[in-house]
């Protein structure tokens, strides 16, 4: 890769993340190691050896809830799969209210039926207990939050590391500038 592309994504790299911090962004990014790398070289060599088409993985730690978990599905298992399951789950991250939900139960962990009430009013302006648990009812219905007492919630144990890597990838591809080549567009005729 030139130096000057390197450069090149490297302003685009500070760019987006001056917007997320609302700061300036430093004029040369530091390089530093990903950890994963060595995860991901590994997965190649497997799948080469192997003459698989591939695997995905994801890892997380919340040092707040002391949760530490890594996950590896091969492509060969991963795509032939059903994905019906996953729609129910997808479905419900695709809603600002219950997405503001499971932000207050990740930031602060467990919340009352009122905090809850607060966050989704946050996004929704005027709600009522009846919206609240609309939401909620959906939530655990994924299996992505539990009620611990009666009014009290939190993000289910099972569900944190998964939860935050599907929303970590769907702001990557929501916000990062678009790599490579741009796709050819078709010219009339």
């Amino acid at each position: 890769m030139s130096n000057d592309r390197l450069d090149e994504l490297e302003r685009r790299i500070a760019h987006l993340e001056s917007r997320i911090d609302g700061a300036a962004a430093p004029e040369r990014i530091t390089r530093t190691a990903n950890p994963l790398t060595g995860a991901l070289h590994a997965w190649r060599r497997e799948a080469d050896e192997q003459s698989l088409p591939g695997t995905v993985g994801y890892a997380g730690y919340v040092a707040a809830r002391e949760q530490l978990s890594a996950r590896q599905i091969p492509l060969a298992e991963l795509l032939p799969a059903d994905w019906g399951p996953a729609a129910g789950i997808l479905e419900s991250l695709g809603s600002l209210p219950r997405l503001a939900l499971l932000r207050a139960l990740a930031r602060e962990g467990r919340r009352t039926n009122v905090d809850l009430q607060e966050a989704l009013g946050a996004v929704q302006g005027d709600t009522t207990s009846g919206q609240l648990y609309h939401h909620l009812r959906a939530l655990q219905a994924a299996g992505l939050i539990q009620q611990r007492r009666r009014g009290e919630y939190d993000l289910a144990p099972q569900a944190v590391i998964p939860i935050l890597t599907i929303l970590a990838a769907a702001l990557n591809l929501a916000t990062d500038p678009p790599v490579g080549l741009p796709a050819a567009t078709p010219q009339p005729q």
